[in-house]
Parts: structure tokens; C-alpha cells; sequence
């Protein structure tokens, strides 16, 4: 505060009416006054008005009586010394110890890291930096100021770590690399924090982003080794770095990756493990590890679904957090068991139905009947792809009796299979009842649109596809046979709209097609060989294209020779 302004006050508060640096003395002291009798032949005291504060002077002109009552003097609450006080309260208090001021200081440094931090989290990287670096200078200023008033014992050296690290964490968030390194250097040098070692663990990871994946491996060993044995988690979570390491480094490293992992998922088993294993299987062929390996996969638990089982059986319910966490963690294995399926079926047997047969039989002893039926669809689709369409539709009939939301896919693929065989009643009937159990199946509508445009229904047809557009917005087959419809229909300008979305989504030779043949239908022959030059760019020897393209050329030619006369 400035204390110039309160200063003054202060001064006229508390020395009222002086004039000098001594209080004047005062020659007319009321207090403890006692009533005598006049002495005779002395003056006697006038009975009608009280005395004065000045003696009489007779040849002297009366004034009016004063009294000390109107400067507070005597009373023992002073207004102005009451004023001062408060003022006084208002003011922050200096902090004249050093220690107190240096808690402060260090308070004003957490403060900062924790602002870091949550600038980081909302992804305000700026910010996070800013405040990191702000923090770190603040601490480097704190220890010097202790250390010039040899208060070097009471540095903290925990709080200088924190600051430091925060700086390094912010760096690597923000991109700068080589600088975080050098911070991250400059922590494990210092002495003063012997854990720091284990921050080589994030050296590798600057590293790995840097596609160094030697060094990155390197610092990732360092860090293990100083992690001791108690700390499991933490060196299955360095292992897998390094794995990831090695397979990055192609097939020269894949047979150490095999290795990291198989080590990783005999004694911390986990889902994404078992997958990355089963990837570097696959690369090396090895059909029997595959199946062992698979088998390991669906023996894995899911973290707290047992808790989850055991209350349910004693009538109580874990919380809803804990319940969603458990179900995501339950997709999440499904969806790696699935796709670890997938990717090893073709190979683990000569055909690729056995394969799926044989994982088929490994799920029904499992836990995991949802990854069952994700098999059961994939299966039905090889059978497709093997043109067998009758076997197909056999097994996804198997779907019938499942629950509304699989059905509904069953039931769409089902429909489609049946357009195929060009059996339209059957597949009209299987898309009605894709709809019935899902009303915003889009797939669903397009199937029902494309029985309808068969049957020269074009109107109701354009109303299906517009609805599955509406439900799915890039449903690609609902724009494009919508576009088709609207060429039957001689609605050129809506059909050029369905497909001018369409190529923004994907751009594919049908689509460019169409679009440059109906610029030729309206007339447009600058647009359509617009368009046809951007389809030879895709299929550069269509004799077709080339034909229509070289009419084009001579039409416009002739047009402009008529114009000019010659």
C-alpha cells in the first residue's frame, strides 16, 4: 500500500491541534477540581454565568465560552484514532520474515505447475508452456535468494524436480523436441534427484516420435534397469515401449518383438499385447503359435467383472462409473478378439471356412459370445466371397432368433444376397424386416429403395434413399442410387446435386461417370469434358472414355467452324 497516502492521516489523527514537537502544556487542567471557599477579601465568583477558559481582563472584550469537549480532549475514544485503526487492518501486513516470504513464494510455484497442468489437459499447449516456464524461473529465483542468505538447507528440492520436470513435460507437449531433451538431460544430471533415471522412459518416447527407434530403445533399456523388480507394472509398461520399438523396426526386429511380448503376456497378460503378438505371428507364418496364442487371448479377464459378478449375487450394484468402465473394457476385448480372428483365420487353415469353424468352436468354451456372432457374420461373407451365396444365407439365418439389434444387420445382408440371386420378393421381405427392428438402418432403406426401382416404383424408390440420406448423411449408396433414380426421373439438375455431394465424400470413377455423362445429356460439353479428362486420370486407357471424349472434341470444333464460317 502507499503509505504516504495513510501517512498523512495518520499524523493529523493522532496529534490533533499541535503546533509543535512537544504537546503544549496546558495551562487550564480541569481535572480533579475541587470547589474551595474564597479567600476574604479575595474576588468573589460571579453567580449568574459560569467562568470562561481565559482569565478576565477588564479592559478586555468578553468571548464566548470554549471548551475542550469539542476537540475530544478528555474523552478516552478518539474517532480519529478509531479510523486510523481500521485503516491500519486494511493494509496487507509486510512479511518481514524471509521464511514466511519464501512460502509464499513457493505457494505462487505450485500454483503455476497445477495451471500447467490444466492448460495441458484442456489442450491449451501455449498456455501450459507459458506457465511451466514462468514456474521454473520463479524456483531458479527462490533457491538463489535462499542460498544468498544462507538459507541453503531449506531449499526444496522436491518442489525444484517438479518445476523442472513440468518445464520438460510442456516442451515435449508443445513439439519442441530437442529442447525437452536437454531439459530432461540437464534433471538426470543433477545429483540431486537420484530417481530421475527413470525419466529416460520419456527420453524414448521423444525419440520414438522422432522414428529413432535404436536410441529409443536404448533409453527404455536404461530406464528399466532402474526400476526395481517390486515396480511389475511399470516394467511391463517399459517392455511393451520397446516392443512396439522393435516392430517398428521391421522384420529384422520382429523375432525380438515376438519375444518382449510372449515375456509381457505370461506374466501381465493384457488384450493389446495378445493382439500386437498375434500381428508379429502372422508376419512369420507360424500356424500352431497362431492357435496357441489365440487360445491365450480368450483366457484373459477383464479387470472388475468378477467384483461385478459377486455383487450382483449378493444383491448390491458397483457404481455406474465402474459399470461403464467395465463394459468399455469388455468391447474393447471383443473388438481385438474379433479382429485377432480375422486376421488369422485365412492363414491357421488351408481354407479359410475351416479356419473361421475352428475359432467358432474356441469362442463357444469362452466367455465371449458377442465376438461369436462377429465371427459367425465374417464367416457368411467368405462364403460370399466364395460366391456361395446359398451357404451364406443359411448361416446368417442362423441370426433369427438373436437379439433386435443383430438381427437388423443379419437381416440386411440377408436381403442383399437375395437381391443378388435377383430373388426381389424374398429380398424385400428380409429389408422390411431389417427395418422392423431398426427403423434408422440405412442400409436397410437403400435395400428396400433398390427392390422398388426394380419394380419401376422410381418415386417411392427416390423416398427410401432420401430417408437413409437423412438417417446417414454420407450413405454413399443412398447418394448415388439416388442420383441414378433422378436420371430415370429427367431431374438432371437433382441428380448432378446427389452426386456433386457424392465426390467429396469419395471420389470414384462411377461417380465421375455419371456426372460427365449427364453434363453430355443437358448440352453442357464444356463441363462433361471437364469431367471426362478427370476420369482418364483414374482409367487412362477406356476406349470408351476416349471415345465419347474425342466426339466431344470434334462436336465443339464443328460448332466453332459453323460460328467463324469456315
Amino acid at each position: 500500500m502507499n503509505q504516504s497516502q495513510y501517512g498523512a492521516f495518520g499524523m493529523s489523527g493522532n496529534n490533533f491541534n499541535q503546533t509543535g514537537s512537544k504537546p503544549p502544556v496546558n495551562n487550564y487542567n480541569f481535572e480533579n477540581v475541587r470547589a474551595q471557599q474564597p479567600a476574604p477579601g479575595g474576588p468573589q465568583p460571579s453567580r449568574g454565568k459560569p467562568l470562561g477558559t481565559a482569565a478576565r481582563q477588564p479592559q478586555a472584550e468578553a468571548r464566548p465560552m470554549t471548551s475542550n469537549r469539542g476537540a475530544n480532549f478528555g474523552q478516552k475514544k478518539d474517532p480519529f484514532n478509531s479510523t486510523q485503526n481500521q485503516i491500519n487492518l486494511n493494509k496487507p501486513k509486510l512479511e518481514t520474515n524471509p521464511e514466511e516470504q519464501f512460502k509464499a513464494i513457493e505457494k505462487e510455484i505450485n500454483t503455476l505447475i497445477e495451471q500447467s497442468a490444466m492448460a495441458k489437459l484442456r489442450g491449451n499447449l501455449s498456455e501450459c508452456l507459458e506457465k511451466a516456464k514462468e514456474a521454473f524461473n520463479k524456483e531458479k529465483k527462490l533457491r538463489q535468494s535462499k542460498e544468498a542468505q544462507n538459507l541453503v538447507e531449506s531449499i526444496n528440492p522436491d518442489l525444484s524436480y517438479c518445476a523442472a520436470l513440468t518445464q520438460a513435460c510442456a516442451l515435449h507437449a508443445n513439439g519442441l523436441h530437442q529442447d525437452a531433451l536437454a531439459k530432461y538431460q540437464e534433471i538426470i544430471k543433477c545429483k540431486q534427484y537420484p530417481q530421475a533415471g527413470r525419466l529416460r522412459v520419456n527420453m524414448g518416447n521423444i525419440y520414438f516420435e522422432q522414428k529413432k527407434y535404436s536410441t529409443a530403445i536404448k533409453m527404455y533399456k536404461m530406464a528399466l534397469d532402474l526400476i526395481p523388480a517390486t515396480s511389475k507394472e511399470m516394467r511391463f509398461k517399459i517392455q511393451k515401449n520397446i516392443g512396439h520399438a522393435q516392430v517398428r523396426m521391421g522384420k529384422d526386429k520382429i523375432k525380438e518383438a515376438m519375444t518382449t511380448y510372449e515375456q509381457i503376456l505370461k506374466n501381465s497378460p493384457d488384450f493389446p499385447t495378445g493382439f500386437n503378438l498375434l500381428i508379429c505371428l502372422y508376419f512369420s507364418g507360424n500356424k500352431n503359435k497362431m492357435k496357441d496364442y489365440f487360445v491365450t487371448l480368450l483366457t484373459i479377464e477383464i479387470p472388475g467383472e468378477g467384483e461385478e459378478e459377486n455383487n450382483e449375487n449378493k444383491g448390491t450394484t458397483i457404481t455406474d462409473k465402474l459399470r461403464e468402465d467395465t463394459k468399455e473394457r469388455r468391447r474393447e476385448a471383443i473388438y481385438y478378439i474379433a479382429t485377432s480372428a480375422k486376421l488369422i483365420a485365412p492363414l491357421i487353415e488351408d481354407d479359410i471356412i475351416i479356419g473361421y469353424e475352428w475359432i467358432l468352436e474356441q469362442l463357444k468354451n469362452s466367455t465371449f459370445p458377442e465376438a461369436e456372432t462377429e465371427i459367425e457374420i465374417c464367416k457368411a461373407m467368405a462364403y460370399l466371397k466364395k460366391k456361395n451365396i446359398e451357404k451364406s444365407i443359411e448361416t446368417l439365418k442362423g441370426f433369427e432368433k438373436k437379439d433386435k439389434q443383430i438381427m437388423a444387420r443379419i437381416a440386411t445382408n440377408i436381403s442383399f444376397l437375395y437381391f443378388l440371386e435377383n430373388d426381389y420378393k424374398q429380398a424385400e421381405k428380409y429389408a422390411e424386416i431389417a427395418i422392423t427392428y431398426d427403423r434408422y438402418n440405412a442400409k436397410a432403406l437403400v435395400n428396400r429403395g433398390n427392390c422398388l426401382y426394380v419394380k419401376n416404383e422410381f418415386l417411392r424408390a427416390k423416398e427410401q434413399y432420401l430417408e437413409a440420406i437423412g438417417v446417414e448423411a454420407d450413405c454413399i449408396e443412398a447418394l448415388y442410387n439416388l442420383a441414378y433414380v433422378n436420371r430415370k426421373l429427367n431431374m438432371f439438375i437433382e441428380s448432378l446435386q446427389a452426386l456433386d455431394k457424392l465426390q467429396t465424400i469419395v471420389c470414384i470413377p462411377e461417380v465421375l461417370y455419371q456426372m460427365a455423362t449427364l453434363y453430355e445429356m443437358t448440352g453442357n460439353s464444356k463441363q462433361a469434358m471437364k469431367w471426362y479428362l478427370e476420369l482418364l486420370n483414374k482409367v487412362p486407357n477406356d476406349p470408351n472414355i476416349l471415345a465419347r471424349l474425342g466426339s466431344l472434341f470434334a462436336r465443339v470444333n464443328y460448332i466453332i467452324n459453323q460460328l467463324t464460317g469456315r
